[in-house]
């Protein structure tokens, strides 16, 4: 029998004058279980790497039989992992043809690829042994091992692996600067794999410049430098316009107002607040007048919200890895650069999550 409420009143309890209370909504797991799985999807990808998955796929597609035979694992095994793959989007699968590469792992997820993010994939995170103690890290206030304190066990590795993405980076920002000057100065702060530099000195074929990295990062600055093959930096080859100085980039010596740019290249959050307020002054000490500051790095968003997580996690990375503060908010910057004496020009985003800010000297 169907009984019709006619009134709210019907829902009270004939007994009591106290109205029933509303079950209260229990809210889903999903964010905790995406958090979970964000461990699991990570450590697939990496596997497949080690594999050499992706790369047995390069040539077309395989079923799961020998795709088995090729990277040695079993069949049911190597399947459950390729399945993994297809539902992360980096895979696809058709019964009659068997596993192929998407698009993403395609572009990203081949060693050889132009925009490869293989190395990054492991380098990224930062030595993962810092992970389980980021509690005991945080409270410390640094981790118990900083890269910083041997910098060429990890910065030479993670230069490489960083070079691709930023090398596309580095061309679009140029496109959008010009020199001051017939002979423009560039200095590269933190040059790592020289992207930035040698985007430069490939749009501005009378330019020169001065690229500073830690004596045990320099020879990946060297050896970037050194292999260029494009015809418009063939002077860049033999060292003609590039001047590597190996050092600490807060020390070394710098020309006084002469640069036409300076470029801070995701150094900043791996400094202490005060030490990045200073790297800030010292390149903005170097720009002549009209000169540009460019600045890439992961800000802190204002409002934390979900597209905001990866510039929130990288800064959790370099709290978990080195004695800097992470990332910072674009307020402080523009903060630092007006101390300086500049004024904060355009903020740019040339790839998806890569912002690029910068200011000019007046």
């Amino acid at each position: 029998m169907t009984v019709e409420l006619s009134d709210p009143s019907d829902l009270r309890d004939p007994s009591s004058s106290t109205e029933l209370a509303a079950e209260p909504v229990v809210p889903g797991p999903a964010p905790v279980w995406e958090v979970i799985h964000g461990f699991t999807r990570y450590w697939a990808v990496v596997a497949a790497l080690d594999l050499g998955l992706f790369e047995q796929l390069a040539a077309g597609p395989q079923p799961a039989s020998a795709l088995a035979a090729a990277v040695d694992v079993d069949e049911h095994r190597t399947a459950l992992l390729a399945d993994t793959l297809v539902a992360l989007g980096l895979l696809t699968h058709e019964p009659a043809i068997g596993y192929q590469l998407g698009a993403v792992a395609a572009t990203y997820l081949l060693a050889g690829a132009p925009r490869t993010m293989v190395a990054l994939v492991r380098g990224a995170p930062g030595p993962h042994e810092r992970w389980p103690e980021l509690a005991q890290t945080l409270r410390r206030g640094a981790p118990a091992v900083r890269i910083e304190d041997d910098p060429g066990g990890f910065y030479p590795a993670l230069a490489r692996a960083t070079a691709p993405v930023q090398r596309q980076v580095a061309r679009a920002v140029v496109d959008t600067l010009s020199p001051i000057g017939a002979d423009p100065l560039v200095i590269d702060l933190g040059a790592g794999a020289a992207p930035w530099t040698l985007a430069f000195l490939t749009a501005w074929p009378r330019a020169h410049a001065l690229a500073v990295e830690l004596p045990e990062v320099v020879a990946v600055t060297e050896g970037a430098i050194a292999v260029v093959g494009d015809a418009a930096v063939d002077a860049v080859r033999a060292g003609a316009r590039v001047r590597v100085v190996a050092g600490d980039y807060h020390q070394v010596e710098l020309p006084d107002a002469a640069a036409d740019v300076v470029v801070l290249g995701h150094v900043l959050r791996a400094e202490s607040v005060a030490g990045a307020r200073r790297l800030v002054a010292r390149a903005a000490a170097a720009l002549r007048p009209g000169g540009t500051l460019v600045v890439a790095d992961y800000p802190r968003p204002e409002v934390p919200a979900a597209p905001s997580a990866p510039a929130l996690l990288m800064g959790l990375t370099m709290l978990a890895s080195t004695g800097g503060d992470g990332v910072f908010r674009v307020a402080d910057l523009h903060g630092w650069m007006r101390a300086a004496g500049l004024e904060p020009a355009a903020t740019l985003q040339p790839l998806p999550g890569q912002t690029v800010m910068t200011a000019r000297r007046p």
